[in-house]
């Protein structure tokens, strides 16, 4: 059974935010104690000022978590739509939290849903207010 969050954002978003919202992710995430790997669930996860991209460790590993500040979509549309398939694995509360973080620092430019409701997003929400002094505010995107 999956279990899988999705945004949508325009193919370029601003560079200012886009850095500063990884640079969150990069200290945030590091600070829940949930082993993240690179993409492929191995090495280390990537913060880059123009890009993140983690996995759960070998063997929690599902889907990579992936986000560019330039991103093309597919199919030459102007909105990039993209997804995660976590399966619930301890890495979920990292993808959960870094769209938190992204739409904080990103505002309209991204739009979270999930599979769940707001009320399965309530530990990430908490552990970001703790750790960053933002995300109770958080809500998906319904639509």
């Amino acid at each position: 059974m999956g279990w899988t969050h999705h945004w949508q954002r325009a193919t370029e978003l601003p560079a200012e935010a886009f850095a500063k919202a990884v640079q969150d992710c990069s200290l945030l995430l590091g600070k829940l104690g949930v082993s993240l790997a690179g993409p492929d669930g191995n090495g280390q996860p990537i913060f880059q000022p123009d890009c993140i991209a983690f996995n759960g460790a070998n063997p929690l590993t599902c889907e990579r978590f992936e986000i560019h500040q330039v991103d093309f979509d597919r199919h030459g549309r102007s909105v990039v739509w993209s997804f995660c398939k976590t399966e619930h694995l301890p890495y979920d509360l990292c993808v959960q939290l870094a769209l938190i973080i992204f739409k904080h620092h990103l505002g309209d430019a991204v739009k979270v849903g999930s599979d769940g409701f707001d009320e399965h997003w309530q530990t990430a929400k908490t552990k970001c207010q703790e750790l960053g002094g933002y995300g109770m505010d958080f809500r998906l995107t319904r639509e």
